[in-house]
């Protein structure tokens, strides 16, 4: 695999420096911990893994997990472990400024929050009609932002930086497992067929802790056209709508899975 002949400053490689101790920054103008405000304890733990800011060690690399794992159609609750990172390679679709979130505790300025940052398996554009249904979100993290800005001297892991430097581009993303649970409803393996999906999965990579720029698609790596991801996801709508009681059944669990945030949820905004 070839990558781009020059290292772009702004992010392509980035390690934390030792000694670093982050786990209470300054969000939204007051200490924020790694749990950040959240009040319930399974969003507590949530935003605890979101946080996180060590470098993965080569035994935290889970190496079974691809871009084509996340992605690929079916309920996807217990493929991975989120206690295990991952390096995968795909298309950056397009990047997004976080929501007001808990774990950065309400932080409403843009370089408080996360980034959001689309990946396919194909070269496509945002506006296609199944590109986010096709999509794995990977993040970074205002702590990932600091450590970052103490090895470059720059702050180049904001939204805006990001989305200059590798918008439609091949990258190898290097970060931690998150299932994010409450995006059950609004993920194609877990809520099949729903038309306001945006995402493929409730996997992420988050945070993200390195990014690498690729000079284009890695070579002879197994990829799905568009195409053929869309006919498998509507395969799997189709079959939980054949088997009875199925759909019921997923809806039920996307609700108790919701119900696990309600305590915190008006404290957050679109994340």
């Amino acid at each position: 695999m070839k990558f781009a002949g020059v290292v772009i400053a702004f992010a392509l490689l980035f390690f934390p420096q030792e000694g670093n101790n982050l786990d209470v920054i300054t969000l939204n103008r007051m200490p924020c911990p790694l749990e950040g405000t959240a009040r319930s304890e399974d969003i507590r733990d949530l935003n605890q893994n979101k946080s996180r800011y060590h470098f993965p060690v080569a035994s935290d690399i889970d190496p079974t997990v691809t871009l084509t794992s996340m992605i690929a159609p079916g309920d996807d609750e217990d493929r991975f472990d989120v206690k295990s990172a991952a390096t995968v390679v795909g298309f950056v679709l397009e990047l997004q400024r976080g929501g007001i979130e808990t774990c950065n505790c309400g932080a409403t300025k843009p370089d408080e929050r996360d980034t959001h940052i689309a990946l396919t398996l194909s070269s496509m554009l945002p506006t296609d009609p199944d590109a986010k249904k096709q999509s794995v979100v990977a993040e970074d993290s205002p702590r990932t932002r600091i450590l970052q800005k103490q090895k470059t001297g720059q702050n180049n892991w904001t939204t805006e930086a990001l989305r200059g430097g590798i918008q439609g581009k091949w990258v190898e993303i290097t970060g931690w497992l998150l299932f994010d649970f409450e995006h059950s409803h609004e993920a194609e393996n877990t809520n099949p067929g729903n038309p306001s999906n945006w995402r493929a999965t409730r996997w992420e990579i988050h945070p993200v802790m390195s990014i690498k720029v690729l000079d284009g698609p890695p070579g002879g790596a197994f990829q799905l056209a568009p195409s053929v991801i869309t006919a498998f996801q509507r395969s799997h709508a189709a079959h939980v709508d054949s088997v009875p009681g199925r759909r019921q059944f997923v809806n039920r669990r996307n609700a108790k899975l919701r119900s696990r945030f309600a305590e915190d949820e008006h404290d957050v905004g679109n994340h």
